[in-house]
């Protein structure tokens, strides 16, 4: 590549360079990673983010959870999943473009710390969701 440069082929190197650096974030999106670890006995949850196999920060750890609900952001028009903490503490956890994506995150997180699953897609309407009518 530092050929191109040198022989007066500066288009060619900007070229080869943009096609590596392309190459590279199509394989940085395919290669990310985020992991859902959940423990049913201590009601924790713990997200593990990854990038080409090198870890990205620290675990995110909640601890003692009492739901997990997915909320209908009608500003933006995509879904939420929550994770409650207490009545009044929530942490966004994940957004999805689709509901049949967002609930099925939400229900393996449910399933796994074995808490309620509350649907919040409708404006006043919320509902508890049987995790047996999810499978």
């Amino acid at each position: 590549m530092v050929d191109l440069f040198y022989l007066g082929k500066v288009l060619y190197g900007l070229r080869f360079t943009l096609a590596v650096l392309v190459i590279f974030i199509c394989a940085a999106g395919l290669t990310f990673t985020k992991k859902v670890y959940t423990n049913t006995d201590l009601k924790t949850v713990r997200f593990n983010f990854t990038l080409f196999k090198i870890q990205l920060g620290k675990d995110i750890i909640f601890k003692d959870v009492k739901y997990v609900s997915v909320y209908k952001n009608y500003s933006d028009r995509d879904f939420e999943i929550k994770i409650w903490l207490s009545d009044t503490k929530k942490k966004t956890v994940s957004v999805y473009l689709n509901s049949e994506a967002a609930f099925t995150l939400a229900y393996c997180i449910a399933v796994g710390l074995d808490v309620n699953l509350l649907d919040a897609t409708e404006k006043g309407n919320f509902k508890w969701i049987e995790k047996e009518n999810l499978k």
